[in-house]
């Protein structure tokens, strides 16, 4: 696990802790301070037969100071609620990395006095990218810093009933600091169609249309200040089971027929089924456990979407296979432990074109295996310490697509909120 994957799921952390908090208190809002300390043993994601131009660390340590805040606020019907954090984050060996991220989210539950109801939600981003390295394009050393910026909208229609329509939009528009990032940034815009059934309490059965349309406007660079967009158009039909068996278990699917098309990418064409399970399994009052396994294509993976390569990227692979386990520990009521394990692999394509014009493919995969290990201590309701550890190591078939690289972890953070 990179550094870049830690300071993301730490920072997500103490929001989601802070908001927490918060809302076991009378106040609605809250306010808090943050500071970090952490190592990355391979922080520009070097490959195994890769060396770093002279002048470069390959690893360092980083430290991160944030201020969080956020609020949980119900009003009538209504409620609304979201979060906010900013942080400076340096680094000792690569000054020129030393950076400024924030995220917001900001969301608005609503509902009428008939069976009509939805939620609006509006999230922005800004960090430092996660290095991509391939044999074929050398090291990557610049800073690079990615920007997301999303909007979504749900509306639900006979939540109270056994039937239940429901329809969503929602746009994304991502873009980099660096040059070299250019064919990575996009635009898309997606929505769904689609009826849920509730037989029983325990069982809820779905049924969608999804759409999805992206551009990459920047994806290939003829000539100097000369740019080639990409198009990409993605049909879905979404089969949905959420399932309770007991009292202690529920697990989720979801099944999808799905086709994808590029303009120029045709490589990364794609027609088959994805999706995706997980299963939530509390054996004991302490003891908690997550399965997930997903196939699903590029950028759209439940695997990206859940953070195994590090949350907020850009994955290219025609598809990705995934399968995690997590394990959550409640040793006291102070003393919480987590532990996980995760394995994906993808499916890699690239196309080449001339003048505009699809020329030929390169193939090839990777797999990724990432270990976990953390802890965390709250000795008040406003305070609190943790530390966590990782490694990842990534085998490649083909060093043009991606290298094999190796690298671990080391964090710990404090934090202190005010409700």
């Amino acid at each position: 696990m990179t550094l870049y994957r830690a300071s993301r799921r730490l920072a997500a952390a103490l929001t989601t802790l802070a908001a927490g908090a918060a809302m076991a208190q009378s106040s609605p809002y809250y306010l808090g301070v943050a500071q970090s300390l952490g190592y990355e043993s391979n922080l520009y994601r070097v490959g195994d037969d890769q060396t770093l131009p002279a002048g470069y660390s390959k690893s360092d340590t980083v430290s991160g100071t944030s201020l969080v805040g956020g609020v949980d606020q119900t009003i009538g019907r209504q409620r609304v609620y979201g979060s906010a954090n900013v942080r400076a984050n340096r680094y000792a060996n690569n000054k020129t990395l030393d950076n400024e991220s924030y995220g917001l989210n900001l969301a608005l539950d609503w509902a009428t006095v008939g069976r009509l109801s939805g939620t609006l939600s509006a999230a922005a981003d800004q960090n430092l990218a996660q290095f991509n390295n391939r044999a074929a394009g050398g090291v990557k050393t610049r800073k690079n810093v990615v920007r997301t910026n999303q909007v979504d909208a749900r509306v639900r229609l006979g939540v109270v009933t056994k039937y239940t329509l429901e329809a969503s939009l929602g746009h994304r528009n991502r873009s980099y600091s660096a040059p070299e990032y250019n064919s990575s940034e996009y635009r898309q815009t997606s929505g769904s169609l689609g009826l849920r059934y509730r037989p029983s309490g325990a069982l809820s059965l779905g049924v969608a249309l999804r759409i999805t349309e992206a551009t990459y406007p920047k994806f290939n660079q003829p000539t100097p200040n000369v740019f080639e967009a990409d198009r990409l158009k993605r049909q879905d039909i979404d089969f949905t089971a959420t399932w309770l068996p007991s009292a202690v278990s529920q697990f989720n699917l979801r099944l999808s027929p799905t086709h994808t098309s590029y303009d120029r990418d045709t490589g990364s064409d794609f027609s088959g089924v994805t999706g995706s399970a997980t299963w939530g399994w509390q054996p004991t009052g302490k003891l908690k456990l997550t399965t997930g396994l997903s196939r699903d294509t590029g950028q759209s993976s439940d695997a990206v979407n859940l953070g195994f390569f590090g949350g907020r990227i850009t994955d290219y692979s025609r598809t990705t296979s995934a399968l995690s386990l997590k394990a959550d520990y409640e040793l006291s009521a102070k003393i919480a432990l987590n532990a996980g394990i995760s394995y994906a692999h993808r499916a890699l394509a690239n196309t080449s074109s001339l003048a505009g014009n699809p020329i030929g493919s390169v193939t090839g995969s990777d797999n990724t295996t990432v270990l976990s290990l953390g802890a965390r201590w709250l000795p008040t309701r406003s305070i609190q310490v943790g530390c966590n550890v990782s490694a990842e190591n990534r085998s490649s078939s083909n060093t043009n697509l991606s290298v094999g690289l190796s690298g671990n972890s080391f964090s710990c953070y404090g934090q202190f909120v005010l409700q």
